[in-house]
């Protein structure tokens, strides 16, 4: 009989101690997970960063977006229970990006212009995702209403002018060549984007009347403010 008792006793025992390891594998499984699906938002969060600063002149737009990767590595950190230190070093970076954002260090070569229909897409997704991201500031209370109002604004406007601004680009490119058609082409696709589109920023309607005048050949260039980036040609 004692025995026995033994025996149960033994084998509750070791039931308690594979139940406790349980848990805490599962509690560790968790936490990682936790940590890789904060992870994941920090890096596609950068690649907006990333995106953005090549292409918006408003660099505060930028600095509010990457300001998200600070509060999400804060959220990894507390969940580490390891080493800390590469996670406060990525956290030391991201608010030191965020400082030169403010002062407006990072715009030196910002353009709407891109390369290659490739980039023109992964652009737009990235300018896309920027606004989601904003609309998530918003209801957190980190801008109001009207500065999301504003930003949105400029990001549409950037939207439309990636196409746009890549399409005149071109065109430049082959007038500098002296093939006077390919240029038209390209000049006459940025003006169907600009008539197509709804935006309410007056500059559209003087860039579909100046390209009219780039297309006629009664001048070379639109206006330094509409356009200010240097053609590829360069």
């Amino acid at each position: 009989m004692v025995v026995l008792i033994v025996l149960v006793a033994l084998a509750l025992v070791a039931l308690f101690v594979v139940s406790t390891i349980n848990r805490k594998q599962e509690k560790e499984h968790i936490r990682r997970m936790k940590q890789r699906k904060l992870k994941i938002q920090v890096d596609a969060i950068i690649d907006v960063v990333n995106c953005l600063e090549q292409t918006i002149p408003n660099h505060l737009i930028v600095k509010y977006i990457n300001d998200e990767t600070v509060g999400l590595l804060q959220q990894i950190m507390e969940l580490e229970t390891g080493s800390r230190s590469h996670i406060e070093s990525s956290i030391r970076h991201a608010l030191l990006r965020s400082e030169d954002l403010a002062t407006a260090k990072a715009y030196a070569r910002a353009t709407y212009q891109k390369d290659s229909d490739a980039q023109i897409a992964q652009t737009q997704v990235q300018l896309n995702e920027a606004v989601k991201i904003l609309r998530h500031i918003c209801a957190i209370g980190k801008i109001n209403d009207a500065e999301l109002e504003a930003f949105t604004h400029e990001l549409s406007w950037a939207y439309l002018m990636v196409s746009v601004a890549s399409f005149i680009a071109q065109g430049y490119k082959f007038s500098a060549l002296e093939d006077r058609f390919s240029a038209q082409g390209y000049y006459q696709k940025a003006q169907s984007l600009l008539m197509e589109s709804m935006h309410q920023d007056p500059r559209r309607v003087r860039m579909i009347k100046e390209l009219s005048e780039v297309i006629e050949g009664s001048r070379k260039a639109l206006s330094r403010d509409l356009l200010p980036e240097r053609p590829l040609a360069d």
